[in-house]
């Protein structure tokens, strides 16, 4: 069980803004800019009409109309006196502006580095009650060597509520009808083979990492599975071939509807395409991929924190863990028990695949290197391969085209290649210095993109001319060898 000791910095938040905000648009922009839906009134309702329990998440609107009627209808819910969720589902960045402000119960989803963030700012509520310690005893300490809780300072802060691996699905009708092969592995996909259609049909769907934890954490394997650089120009030769997508069901939507042939996935995305639409199937790269706990926890600010762990309580019984089994989920639960419930009846075709996570052997994948990493790399994927897509699709476009017609061998494209991905550098915008984007040098900076939003727009800006500007000679010289 990994142990990550506090290393608070104090953030700047203008609640006060925000408020505004809401007040002055009458409450609808800017609380749906906030993820919300419904009132934007206070956390909790007490009266004759009950309690509401207010749960952040980055759980889809599928998640929410499963778990809701079947919580209310609890006698857990019903003894604490529940009778009402409000769901607020932003994006990341406003979890904590939204914890600050005292609104939230219940944090539940989002993967384990959002949730190790919200850890390292003091954010998340110690499971240390007597009750709570007994739920968090039905869970499993490690998961085919993945942690399922997260221990701080000495207490358990977060348990996950839920499995997951990491992929890509694949349309094998697309595939076959432009006579492409069916990847199994990461370096399959930054073949050359998924370039040829270019300038007109990209083959893969890749998500913009800012807005995607599930996609952020492939590329995130990827770097840390085949190393930094060979990482980042595996990533660069990818998305060369790649449309890339706001988030990741726009990005699964893609491969479920034909769109692409290989859409980046996490398992329980896969598994629910490949149920809708018989063409597609979810590929698990083997060796090449990581299981993680989706967690759940209790904010610090909350007022209702028995209440909370009614919730919790509920979504870690087998009962609630056979929800995750429903036909509109079709998720992973942390309990085998789970398979055990009258209403698994119909899922046993994912109690082999639950099995087969168990079983899973993936890469070493380091959990605090990516806390103290997660924001730069996000930033720096969006500046070099989002910002930069047109730029980076026309000079891997061109490589491609010049290994057909055999203008260069495919040790020169490996090598182009290497100049599309390798790491930017650029002037630091408070040293002056020039800095390469190395690993080190992306440590050093996370927190200044994190807090310094004058820092973090400023070398953003730098990496995507930078970029660019490497994209635009590696095209050059392949059209040169057409002169």
């Amino acid at each position: 069980m990994s142990e990550f000791e506090s290393t608070r910095n104090t953030k700047t938040i203008i609640i006060t803004v925000v408020v505004i905000a809401i007040v002055a648009v009458g409450g609808f922009v800017g609380f749906s800019l906030l993820g919300g839906g419904g009132s934007t009134g206070t956390t909790t309702t007490t009266g004759t009409t009950g309690t509401t329990l207010t749960i952040l998440t980055r759980h889809d609107v599928a998640i929410h109309n499963v778990f809701e009627p079947a919580f209310l209808a609890s006698d857990l819910a019903q003894d604490a006196g529940i009778t009402d969720i409000l769901w607020k589902t932003p994006s990341g960045e406003f979890w904590d502006d939204l914890i600050e402000l005292g609104e939230i119960d219940v944090a539940w989803g989002g993967g384990p580095t959002l949730f190790d963030q919200l850890m390292r700012d003091d954010y998340l509520l110690p499971l240390n009650s007597t009750y709570i310690q007994g739920i968090l005893d039905r869970v499993p300490d490690s998961i085919a060597g993945a942690d399922m809780k997260r221990t701080y300072n000495g207490d358990i802060v977060w348990v996950a509520a839920a499995i997951s691996t990491f992929g890509f699905t694949v349309n094998h009708q697309f595939l076959d009808d432009y006579n492409l092969p069916t990847p199994t592995s990461w370096t399959d996909l930054a073949g050359p083979i998924y370039g040829s259609l270019l300038p007109n049909i990209r083959t893969i769907a890749m998500g913009n990492a800012p807005d995607t934890t599930s996609n952020t954490r492939i590329y995130e394997i990827i770097t840390q599975g085949l190393g930094w650089n060979e990482g980042w120009t595996t990533m660069a030769r990818m998305a060369g071939s790649a449309n890339i997508y706001g988030g990741s069901v726009e990005t699964q939507q893609a491969a479920e509807l034909g769109q692409v042939g290989i859409s980046m996935s996490i398992d329980f995305y896969g598994y629910l395409t490949q149920f809708r639409n018989p063409d597609c199937e979810y590929i698990l790269p083997e060796g090449q991929s990581i299981v993680n706990g989706d967690p759940i926890a209790i904010p610090a600010t909350t007022q209702n924190k028995d209440l909370a762990e009614v919730f919790i309580d509920f979504v870690l019984s087998p009962e609630g863990q056979a929800l995750w089994l429903d036909d509109s989920i079709r998720r992973m639960p942390v309990l085998e028990d789970a398979f055990r419930e009258p209403g698994a009846a119909g899922a046993q075709d994912l109690y082999a695949v639950y099995n087969q996570t168990r079983a899973t052997t993936g890469i070493d994948f380091n959990d605090t290197l990516s806390l103290e990493t997660n924001a730069a790399f996000i930033q720096y994927f969006e500046s070099v391969f989002t910002n930069a897509h047109t730029e980076l699709q026309q000079a891997w476009g061109a490589v491609v085209q010049a290994y057909y017609d055999n203008k260069i061998t495919e040790a020169e494209l490996d090598n182009y290649a290497a100049l599309l991905g390798a790491p930017v550098t650029v002037t630091d915008p408070d040293t002056s210095v020039d800095e390469e984007f190395t690993l080190a040098y992306c440590k050093s900076i996370n927190n200044k993109i994190i807090y310094d939003s004058d820092f973090a727009t400023a070398i953003k800006s730098a990496w995507t001319t930078a970029a660019k500007a490497q994209y635009n000679d590696v095209y050059n010289q392949i059209m040169s060898l057409y002169i």
